[in-house]
């Protein structure tokens, strides 16, 4: 007697069922941060001294006399409100279910590598920039970083070539 077992090609492994999330997003926790500062900011406007300074140093420092009030209701409400968005995002994370494990492209990983360069690296230059000293420290952190962005596209590329040829 024989017994013929079917056999299925290109199904993976049963889902486990997801458990609740406990983890925080990026985005969540960037949004704490920002609501946080701006918070901080519109207290600081709001209750300090006029003859304190609030700003980076030098050209880009401000006396809070000169700041007017509606500056830091509007830092503490903006603040306030996206701490409050912060904590709803924060409870939603909690609730959801974990998604199954995906495998993501190697290119995709590149993208975001590449997508999180070109946010930090303009906010650093226009900083440079707006400080007026000219070029203080971008560049430093643009060279060595672009060199590793490019590492990592030449990785992927020649992962992906080495696997197609294996194909």
């Amino acid at each position: 007697m024989t017994v013929h077992i079917p056999i299925q090609h290109g199904t993976s492994a049963p889902r486990v069922p997801s458990k609740p999330a406990h983890r925080f997003r990026v985005t969540t926790v960037v949004l704490g941060l920002v609501g946080a500062i701006a918070t901080f900011l519109g207290a600081f406007v709001l209750l300090a001294g006029d003859d304190q300074w609030i700003g980076l140093g030098g050209e880009v420092s401000w006396r809070v006399g000169d700041i007017d009030p509606a500056w830091g209701y509007g830092l503490l409400i903006g603040g306030g409100l996206t701490l409050l968005a912060t904590v709803a995002l924060a409870i939603r994370d909690r609730a959801a279910p974990v998604p199954a494990a995906t495998e993501r492209s190697g290119w995709a990983d590149v993208a975001t590598h590449a997508a999180v360069f070109l946010a930090v690296n303009t906010l650093l230059w226009a900083q440079d920039f707006a400080t007026g000293d000219g070029l203080n420290y971008a560049l430093w952190v643009t060279i060595p970083w672009g060199i590793g962005l490019g590492v990592h596209a030449m990785a992927t590329y020649a992962e992906r070539r080495r696997a197609h040829t294996r194909v």
